[in-house]
């Protein structure tokens, strides 16, 4: 699959749940395969949550630690975040990075959140990542509109709302 240029859709925390198995991440990567991450049908929904959970089932299954780590980027955090953002931008047929013309989707972290205090450089995304029982994002711009304000979408209650009224709806069929 890696010799097409296909990338991987990987939702590791929905594979943990339905008990899919776990995708061999450093042999597809070694190959030069791409990934990006999401999720399908499940609760638990955050990016962090499905970076952790595939380096988590990458050292199950291998025995080791900081599996997504590689030689030249020592940061299992850094690895892991470049890596799913490289294959989702490649997925969705655009740019990613920061340039003229790009659409500024830009996440901010709460200096203050303890997952965070005393780290710098590439130690945040490790503290992002794996540190973090609540998440620290601060804000959320996508396309350069602010959607996120102090860790809580602008929409949350109406999104809530028809979210709970679908649920009961599904439920009481």
């Amino acid at each position: 699959m890696a010799a097409t240029g296909a990338v991987a859709g990987l939702c590791p925390v929905t594979e943990a749940n339905l008990g899919d198995g776990i995708f061999n991440a450093p042999r597809f990567c070694g190959a030069g395969g791409a990934y990006g991450v999401g999720t399908d049908s499940n609760v638990l929904i955050g990016a962090t949550d499905e970076l952790r959970q595939l380096e988590y089932s990458q050292r199950l299954s291998l025995g080791a630690r900081n599996v997504m780590a590689t030689p030249l980027i020592a940061s299992t955090g850094r690895a892991l975040f470049d890596g799913a953002l490289a294959g989702g931008a490649q997925a969705l047929g655009i740019a990613s990075g920061f340039a003229a013309g790009l659409g500024a989707d830009i996440v901010s972290l709460d200096a203050d959140s303890s997952a965070l205090a005393g780290r710098s450089g590439d130690a945040i995304l490790d503290g992002w990542i794996f540190g973090s029982r609540r998440s620290p994002v601060d804000c959320v711009w996508t396309s350069g509109r602010k959607v996120v304000t102090n860790g809580r979408h602008h929409q949350a209650e109406s999104v809530a709302a028809g979210f709970r009224r679908r649920l009961e709806g599904l439920l009481a069929a």
